[in-house]
C-alpha cells in the first residue's frame, strides 16, 4: 500500500527547524525495503525523503 499518493499534500521538517511544505511527485523503495518519497517542495527543488511510519 502506497500511503503517500502522487498529488499528497505533506511537511517535514528541514535540517534548519524550518516547516517546508510540498506535493509529493513520487515514491520509490530501495533494496533494503526502505520508501523514499519525492517530494516537490513549494517554491523551491524536489526532496527525496526517506518514509517512516509511526503507526503501530
Amino acid at each position: 500500500m502506497n500511503a503517500f499518493p502522487n498529488g499528497t499534500r505533506v511537511f517535514y521538517w528541514a535540517s534548519g527547524g524550518e516547516i517546508k511544505y510540498g506535493t509529493v511527485q513520487a515514491t520509490n523503495r530501495m533494496a533494503d525495503g526502505t520508501q523514499i518519497v519525492v517530494v516537490k517542495v513549494d517554491g523551491e527543488g524536489h526532496a527525496q525523503l526517506p518514509w517512516v511510519s509511526t503507526d503501530s
